[in-house]
């Protein structure tokens, strides 16, 4: 089956999205252009880099709300996302685009219009609010992959609240919504378990800002493998 490209790139201008963007270490060069290239994209970098203020402005120019619903700009916080976008020229592979936008911090906002949802581990039914945040996420993307619906996924940090071993079962999912072929997903990420998915395209974002990268090259895949080589030895220099 294809692979699906819902959206096959940005380009983004820092002189065109006011102060917030320009002070973005990413975009300290100028503009920056990005072509999309596998149907899961994780956007890599550390914190603070924009991982998730771009996944903000991408959001807001396809018209994806956190946390569901029909318009965008709701909430003052909204309107500040949706200014964001005037920096982002989108390329688009269809017109009819729908989408799913899960911001860190506006989970439980999405939670509690998502309704009941089969828990992943039992496949008990239960009010997603009621669900921790980690039950909460594995289920609510299970429900959408399940579903195949050609949804274009934009995840901040989806591994929050999550162990390694739910971790490996949200990696399961990514993987299933990769060869699915119908969707597309740009995912923000820490979680060297998410990032070791083969057939995904890791995007570092730094001060030179968005470039490709191996695996073996991404400092928190890096990072956690010299620290797994000989956990008391990393500790020991760590703590002096």
């Amino acid at each position: 089956m294809a692979r699906a490209r819902l959206l096959s790139g940005f380009r983004i201008d820092p002189a065109r999205g006011g102060e917030r963007v320009e002070r973005l270490a990413f975009l300290r060069h100028g503009p920056v252009s990005v072509d999309l290239r596998a149907p899961l994209t994780f956007l890599i970098g550390e914190n603070g880099s924009g991982k998730t203020t771009l996944l903000e402005a991408l959001a807001a120019r396809c018209g994806i709300r956190p946390g569901g619903g029909e318009s965008y700009a709701e909430t003052d916080a909204e309107r500040d996302a949706t200014a964001l976008s005037d920096a982002v020229e989108a390329r688009f592979a269809t017109r009819r685009l729908r989408g799913l936008f899960l911001r860190a911090d506006r989970f439980a906002e999405t939670m509690a219009r998502a309704g009941r949802l089969p828990m992943p581990a039992t496949g008990e039914w239960r009010l997603a609010e009621e669900q921790s945040r980690g039950e909460g996420v594995l289920s609510l993307l299970t429900a959408r992959v399940d579903a195949s619906e050609s949804l274009l996924y934009l995840l901040d940090e989806p591994e929050t609240g999550l162990s390694p071993q739910r971790q490996m079962a949200l990696l399961c999912l990514l993987d299933d919504l990769h060869k699915d072929g119908r969707s597309q997903a740009i995912v923000a990420t820490h979680s060297p378990l998410l990032m070791s998915h083969p057939g995904a395209d890791l995007l570092w974002i730094g001060e030179d800002g968005i470039s490709r990268r191996d695996l073996v090259d991404v400092p928190h895949w890096r990072d956690m493998r010299r620290f797994m080589r000989d956990p008391d030895e990393a500790v020991k220099r760590l703590l002096g």
